[in-house]
């Protein structure tokens, strides 16, 4: 006897992944975006937008934000990929090990980062001081982290740092998948060294760099906790992302609809880049293909 089909079955399924998606996802972000459009008095009205729209502050945020995602993803995916290319086709033994050790710092809190790094970076005493110190220019050593030309640079290095392993792994785990009989069939039509690199391995890993170019957007976008321990978003907001802000303008300047407005911004900028990311990535993944 056939069973009785229930077209509401499958729903119960996916019922709890549902629940917690709209507690947990759906409601907060509905609720930020009301919050942002609730002004002074408590009426509906767009002046927390206007107000972003003449804060020279958000907009320091957002150029910040913008140099904080092209840095930290060029730099990741260029250190990443050629490390990961030197431990899969170079290292003959001991690959595991790199992997582990290059991994390391995704695994360590950020609180912890940001406390060594400031003491590498402090004068006087840091270790890049004694490295000055050594060879006869402490007089020139910079305040790393006290300098607006360099504190953005002096943080991003410290995040590429972190993450730079988490690329590696994705490499590597997409260089396990080539088949080496293809390799060894370009190397044998004459492609070696680049030029196998440009017209084989790239072409074949491009859906790993495109989906680490999405999840290095959103890191980039939504980091805070190391901006904010190293810098505070200083100094004088050289170091002021959006995420940076959104935390003074609630908890600190107590202007909770627009650190709502901040944040809707910065979700919809998120939103934008990532879909921009993809299409190009298909367009890119079809022209190879």
């Amino acid at each position: 006897m056939a069973r009785r089909r229930r077209p509401w079955e499958p729903w119960l399924y996916v019922l709890p992944g549902l629940l917690v998606f709209a507690i947990f996802i759906a409601y907060p972000i509905l609720a930020n975006i009301v919050g942002s459009l609730v002004g002074t008095h408590g009426e509906l009205s767009l002046a927390n937008y206007r107000q972003a729209a003449s804060d020279a502050v958000f907009w320091t945020a957002v150029r910040n934000s913008g140099i904080w995602v092209v840095a930290c993803v060029l730099a990741e995916g260029a250190i990443g990929f050629t490390l990961a290319l030197a431990i899969e086709l170079y290292v003959p033994i001991g690959k595991v090990a790199f992997r582990t050790l290059l991994f390391l710092p995704m695994v360590v809190t950020p609180s912890v980062i940001a406390l060594v790094f400031s003491t590498i970076y402090a004068p006087g005493y840091g270790l890049l001081f004694g490295l000055f110190d050594y060879f006869g220019l402490a007089g020139s050593f910079p305040a790393i982290l006290g300098d607006p030309s360099t504190a953005t640079l002096g943080v991003i290095a410290v995040n590429v740092w972190q993450w730079c392993g988490f690329f590696v792994l994705m490499y590597c785990v997409g260089l396990a998948q080539i088949d080496r009989e293809l390799l060894a069939a370009a190397a044998i039509d004459g492609a070696a060294g680049l030029a196998r690199v440009r017209y084989v391995i790239w072409p074949l890993l491009w859906p790993t760099t495109t989906s680490l170019v999405v999840l290095g957007t959103i890191e980039a976008l939504q980091q805070f906790p190391l901006i904010f321990l190293m810098t505070e978003g200083g100094p004088a907001d050289s170091t002021q992302t959006l995420a940076t802000y959104i935390f003074q303008t609630a908890f600190v300047l107590n202007e909770t609809h627009y650190a709502s407005a901040v944040a809707v911004v910065l979700f919809v900028l998120a939103l934008v880049l990532i879909v921009l990311q993809y299409r190009l990535g298909r367009a890119e993944q079809a022209a190879h293909a």
